[in-house]
């Protein structure tokens, strides 16, 4: 799911913490649900599209056929530059051949990754054979200097080039760096300049938009006179969105990219490129479905003994060897990947616009439940639940749950078209409801979001915008615009929040209210209310001598029974109201350990699970680079073991993630969570970070401990939070003893 909010804690619970006495505070009811009725719109045909000769049977390869593959290999960061380094090392692994010519031009990071002799800059390599995964032997056909890959015209300059001194009856274009979703990726930091469009996407630096890769590749086909490629891939995070597939699909016979954050690893270049190589023959059909086919257990530093010793001791921090298939399992546990067919999009966007059309006519609640329960992956834009949900589980829940025999059968054709569109797809068991698309769907915070609202995402995912329903029904579940309302442009508050409902807590209940360290109190509540999403436990420690308080724990409260829909898990409720709440709170807290000493951090749900020992938990807190560089960074824990480092880029409001790989000397610096009461004055309470432990990554790998809470007194809170992101709460005190 994802980190849950701070609650909005009012001075009364000062107030109540000095009296030791039970506290409660309500939000304001929320707006009411509006309705409206639906209608159709033309799909998507702005531009011209490979589409139609893909599906009258554009001719497959031959033997004698000759491909080009370029790799735009953005490199220039500090958290990726070994890795795609290493990639490209992978593709000299196999090399060009008579018929198959691959091109990279790589853009490195000033500092970081040292090796190769730490050069930096741009250069255009025609990639030749050698089995050297540290240096790359490949011809430097030129060097650029220092370039912005961000821009859609270094692209466009790439492949003019590439196309031009290559000529081939196939291309292929594969895009390295971090990826966004629906707004881009392609960030370049040197130099730190502001995007010249002007959107709050790009004021803390360049990206490559979804909207300006659109045009830049209609560019490249324009000007080098090429039909389209025969395949695009973003071995990048979270670019498989069905609003990027219909960006490409006017460019591409098929589509690879990834759901989900990708693994330091990236894709198996050696096999994918190694198998074209051998049959030149194959279409862009087969190559994609071996490009997914391969990825992580046939990555080359996974196959390879001496690379695969190299990576373990990077990466888990261990000398002991681990087959090939152990570490391909301990590396995919929330992995995906899929192929598109570009030809069966058109049909994919209609069976959308059908199904947006049945949505509109059923209860918008329902419509929130199963946005909030679908399966959803990593969220680039802050804090809340992420608005990046699998196409497939969704409809999917609509079905289970709506009761609308229109929606159910919309749902189904949806679900048929996607299994037409997809025809390859690989996720991990944590990624169970991944079905291999994925669709915006916010909650109504962040689609009134300058960044990420309405205004942004119609100019940045302009094609899809435009040419299917999805937007209109987006302004029609918040802002109440009718479905054939295509020129409403919503902006400020939604007037309408179909996942917020009033949830009411009563008053904490304790079965004592001092208890001793090693004991445990009985907190009892019952929760009223239409809308329950999930609900949480919170403690938080007061600190009389700077009148904070320190957020301690946040931890799912799990129902009696969970729902299993596409295996993804979410709690079920159940439908008699009030809901009756109990748990068993004990003094404890939690920190990282590092095998010799454990620090405190606040573990915040990230996964409801099927079970607490299932659930994903994250700290938030600033990588720092031993190198030197520093970003906002994530630690993940399942089983209480780190499973998991991501870092993100700072972009206007969003950060593209990416995953780290641990490095010995890099450091981890929690940053701990208050809240200020501010119990002397008028002045409301004030949130704040602050930093914790410093943590250095060396020979152990970190794990989740319990931590002995010191005595002092807590508060103590139940956080219920609706379909539309809300929360309400209620909050108690509590004494421990020594």
């Amino acid at each position: 799911m994802r980190p849950v909010q701070l609650p909005a804690l009012l001075l009364a619970l000062l107030l109540g913490l000095i009296a030791c006495s039970e506290i409660a505070e309500l939000p304001p009811t929320p707006p009411a649900r509006p309705t409206a009725l639906p209608t159709a719109r033309p799909t998507l045909t702005a531009q011209p599209s490979l589409a139609e000769s893909n599906a009258n049977g554009q001719a497959s390869a031959t033997d004698g056929d000759t491909w080009l593959v370029m790799l735009y290999n953005n490199a220039d960061d500090e958290t990726l530059e070994k890795d795609i380094f290493t990639d490209v090392n992978e593709a000299e692994w196999v090399g060009s051949s008579e018929q198959v010519t691959i091109v990279a031009q790589l853009d490195r990071y000033k500092g970081a990754f040292r090796g190769d002799g730490n050069w930096t800059g741009t250069r255009r390599l025609l990639i030749t054979q050698d089995d050297n995964l540290k240096k790359i032997g490949s011809e430097v056909v030129e060097d650029l200097g220092e370039v912005n890959m961000a821009d859609g015209q270094t692209l466009i300059d790439f492949a003019e080039w590439a196309i031009s001194s290559y000529p081939a009856d196939h291309y292929v274009l594969i895009l390295s760096d971090h990826g966004m979703g629906w707004p881009g990726g392609w960030n370049d930091p040197d130099p730190p300049e502001p995007g010249p469009d002007g959107l709050p996407l790009t004021a803390d630096g360049d990206l490559l938009l979804l909207n300006e890769l659109d045009e830049a590749l209609g560019q490249i086909r324009e000007s080098t006179g090429i039909e389209g490629f025969e395949l695009i891939g973003f071995d990048a995070c979270l670019m498989g969105h069905v609003e990027v597939l219909a960006a490409m699909e006017p460019h591409t016979r098929y589509v690879v990219a990834s759901q989900e954050v990708e693994p330091s690893l990236g894709w198996a270049y050696a096999s994918f490129l190694g198998a074209l190589v051998a049959d030149p023959a194959m279409d862009g059909a087969t190559l994609s479905r071996a490009i997914v086919d391969s990825y992580i257990d046939q990555d080359l530093r996974i196959t390879d003994d001496a690379a695969r010793a190299e990576f373990i001791e990077e990466t888990f921090n261990s000398q002991r060897a681990r087959s090939a298939r152990t570490v391909a399992k301990e590396m995919s546990g929330d992995v995906t990947l899929s192929a598109y067919d570009t030809a069966a999009a058109p049909e994919l966007f209609a069976a959308l616009d059908g199904f947006a059309s049945a949505l509109s006519a059923i209860d918008q609640s329902s419509v929130a439940e199963a946005r909030t329960y679908a399966q959803s992956f990593e969220n680039v834009f802050d804090d809340g639940p992420s608005p990046y949900i699998d196409m497939g589980s969704f409809a999917t829940l609509i079905q289970d749950e709506s009761g609308d025999d229109n929606a159910y059968a919309a749902a189904g054709e949806l679900l048929a078209a996607l299994s037409r569109t997809v025809i390859a797809e690989k996720h991990g068991d944590d990624r169970a409801g991944a079905t291999g698309l994925s669709l915006y769907f916010p909650v109504s915070d962040l689609y009134e979001a300058e960044y990420a609202g309405a205004e942004i995402y119609a100019t940045v995912a302009n094609r899809f915008a435009e040419g299917t329903l999805w937007e209109n029904y987006l302004n029609f579940h918040y802002y109440d615009v009718a479905m054939e309302d295509a020129s409403a442009a919503p902006s400020g508050a939604a007037s309408a929040t179909p996942g917020a409902s009033e949830i009411s807590i009563a008053d904490l209940e304790l079965s004592d209210e001092i208890i001793n360290q090693g004991n445990s109190v009985l907190v009892s509540s019952k929760i009223d209310g239409d809308q329950i999403g999930f609900v949480y436990f919170f403690t938080g420690y007061y600190n009389p001598d700077d009148d904070t308080i320190l957020i301690a724990d946040i931890d799912y409260i799990a129902s009696e029974a969970s729902r299993d829909v596409g295996g993804v898990f979410y709690p079920n409720w159940g439908d008699e109201r009030p809901l009756a709440l109990e748990y068993d709170w004990e003094p404890v807290s939690y920190g990282i350990s590092d095998g010799s000493t454990t620090q405190f951090a606040l573990f915040e749900p990230a996964d409801y699970g099927d079970s607490d020992d299932s659930s994903t938990y994250t700290v938030k807190g600033i990588y720092s680079f031993a190198d030197g560089g520093s970003r906002d960074a994530q630690l993940f824990f399942k089983d209480s073991e780190l499973v998991k480092v991501l870092g993100f880029t700072d972009q206007g409001g969003a950060g593209a993630p990416r995953e780290i790989t641990p490095q010995t000397g890099d450091t981890f610096t929690v940053q701990n969570q208050l809240i200020r009461l501010n119990s002397d004055n008028d002045l409301p309470e004030e949130y704040f970070t602050e930093d914790g432990a410093t943590i250095t990554f060396g020979d152990t790998n970190l794990t989740l401990e319990s931590l002995t809470a010191p005595a002092g007194d807590y508060v103590l809170g139940v956080q219920a939070e609706d379909m539309d992101g809300n929360l309400y709460e209620s909050y108690t005190t509590v004494t421990v003893d020594e």
